[in-house]
């Protein structure tokens, strides 16, 4: 953590997503610098045990599904009651790895509503916050790899994270040379429970052996959030999938996913009730 030394940060985050994975890792190394947390996801059992790791700092805990319509507006009022919100990671997304045909409209409408539409939410929300502030503010955005490229039985994913990190960069420009700083994180498949959830994990062993663990995402996250980067991809090999793709065709590029994603398991679990 030495790295993070002499750095003018926030003083309380709002993390969502939190109650597992990359978020839980990310709470986590928030802690480690002393700032105060805002921790929301659906479960708030999982929520209090992520909680109980965070030491030496303030921890809320907040349940939402930012899965609903309006859940962001709600969420935000609640997270600022008790204080201004310095860093946001909108982190809260989830997934399927299944022909999109083969997937009912509401699953797909909540993902469309968590991955992008309450991103854009909170993220506007915060940035009006902060128009008026001369203090350091940092947002980070959580996207994938997939973002640089179609991806089969992932293609609603996929798209959403492509949004994510056009958005992000956008938002990391326009604010150029202000208080605001916006960074885009793309992790490569992660040691997480969203595998098991989206129903992937036959993958090939080029994918396995390529994962990370959620705390190697975390740290390079916070890193790069600090120094102010406008797009992080973390991890060695990620880092040369995603710039070896732009010299491949599209259709290429979207085969070889398919071969190292391998296919889908026979049964999609469903969706965890928060």
């Amino acid at each position: 953590m030495s790295s993070y030394t002499g750095v003018n940060i926030g003083k309380r985050a709002l993390v969502t997503g939190a109650s597992s994975g990359i978020g839980a890792a990310i709470a986590r190394e928030l802690a480690a610098l002393g700032i105060d947390l805002v921790l929301t996801a659906r479960r708030r059992d999982a929520l209090e045990d992520v909680a109980a790791t965070c030491k030496g700092v303030k921890v809320e805990i907040l349940t939402a599904d930012l899965g609903r319509p309006d859940a962001a507006r709600t969420l935000w009022d609640s997270a600022t009651a008790s204080g201004p919100i310095d860093i946001l990671i909108n982190n809260a997304g989830f997934g399927y790895f299944r022909r999109f045909d083969e997937v009912d409209w509401a699953r797909d409408a909540e993902l469309i509503q968590l991955n992008m539409t309450s991103l854009v939410a909170l993220a506007r929300l915060f940035v009006d916050s902060h128009k008026a502030s001369a203090e350091r503010a940092h947002m980070v955005n959580i996207a994938s790899t997939g973002a640089y490229q179609s991806v089969p039985h992932m293609a609603l994913y996929a798209a959403s994270k492509a949004f994510v990190r056009n958005f992000s960069e956008a938002l990391h420009d326009e604010h150029h040379g202000t208080p605001l700083s916006v960074t885009c994180v793309c992790p490569g498949g992660t040691k997480t429970a969203f595998h098991a959830e989206s129903g992937g994990g036959d993958y090939s062993r080029i994918a396995n052996a390529s994962m990370n663990s959620a705390d190697f995402v975390a740290h390079a996250t916070i890193r790069a959030m600090l120094g102010g980067k406008r797009t992080v991809v973390p991890g060695l090999f990620n880092k040369l999938s995603c710039f070896g793709v732009r010299f491949l065709t599209r259709r290429f590029a979207s085969r070889i996913a398919s071969q190292v994603l391998g296919q889908p398991r026979f049964v999609l679990p469903a969706r965890s009730q928060p």
